[in-house]
């Protein structure tokens, strides 16, 4: 990676952990700069604009959270559900406490977000249905290996599963206590062994 992939990768990390810490709105550029130990100039330099590097942390930043975190390690299991149901366990528990409080950062940004900027909203919803797309693909490989029922929706059954993960995160931010993660994880568990044969 060169000086100036470098210096971006730097500003958007920057970014990302002062909006997740005070929103969108909360964060202004010279505050970016300051936290990425650059000048404003320097910012500018990689992004016309604040919004601009929300849209990358959307596309770039978040977009990798999610495939690490939900879809690339159900790759080590032969049974997609149950890799499913341990991802969310582990991810959970996991979860650092000073983060709970804050939620699901890609929730927060859409939603804070998406009625003010048509492109948040976009680049929020595409990265959504990405998400429901790959849980669905192992969704239909558990279909395959006759795991799942034969009449399971996989689609409905992965709009479920990532709403879920996604209403979890919230459940904790509002209540801003993670035992909620843990009823929560029962239902998930239960809901997901209930459509396998």
């Amino acid at each position: 990676m060169g000086k100036q992939e470098e210096t971006r990768k730097l500003i958007i990390e920057s970014a990302f952990v002062l909006i997740y810490q005070n929103g969108f709105q909360g964060v202004g550029v010279r505050e970016i700069a300051q936290k990425a130990n650059l000048t404003i100039g320097a910012f500018f330099y990689h992004f016309p604009t604040k919004n601009h590097v929300g849209y990358a942390i959307i596309d770039e930043f978040l977009s990798k959270g999610i495939m690490e975190r939900w879809i690339l390690p159900l790759e080590g299991y032969e049974n997609p559900i149950e890799g499913m149901i341990h991802t969310f366990k582990k991810t959970f528990d996991e979860w650092p406490e000073e983060f709970v409080s804050r939620g699901c950062p890609l929730n927060n940004l859409g939603q804070e977000m998406s009625a003010i900027d048509s492109e948040f909203q976009k680049k929020a919803k595409d990265l959504l249905s990405t998400w429901i797309q790959n849980t669905k693909k192992y969704l239909d490989l558990a279909k395959k290996l006759k795991i799942l029922k034969a009449n399971t929706d996989t689609r409905k059954l992965a709009e479920f599963i990532v709403t879920f993960q996604e209403a979890t995160f919230a459940m904790g931010k509002v209540m801003n206590d993670r035992k909620v993660y843990d009823s929560l994880y029962v239902s998930f568990r239960d809901h997901l062994r209930s459509q396998c044969i």
